[in-house]
């Protein structure tokens, strides 16, 4: 059971940090080619912005988020 878990586990992290790669080269993507790139569709930072205006409104929830956020990308990095 314990090794299904850890290999769970793994996935998991590999899934996070291939889409946290995606959302950076989009965002590269549409800095250097423009808001309507292709292969990404729609306007990626136009989104982010939106999303990061929302979390302001809530408060506290948005704090915690973000933290959970901080935390998964630094587990990832090491």
């Amino acid at each position: 059971m314990l090794n299904w878990v850890s290999t769970l586990t793994k996935y998991l992290n590999k899934f996070l940090e291939l889409g946290i790669l995606l959302l950076a080269v989009s965002v590269i993507a549409e800095i250097v080619f423009g808001p309507n790139v292709a292969f990404f569709g729609s306007q990626v930072t136009k989104n982010l912005i939106n999303l990061l205006n929302a979390l302001g409104e809530q408060g506290i929830a948005a704090l915690i988020i973000v933290f959970a956020v901080i935390f998964a990308y630094r587990k990832i990095l090491k």
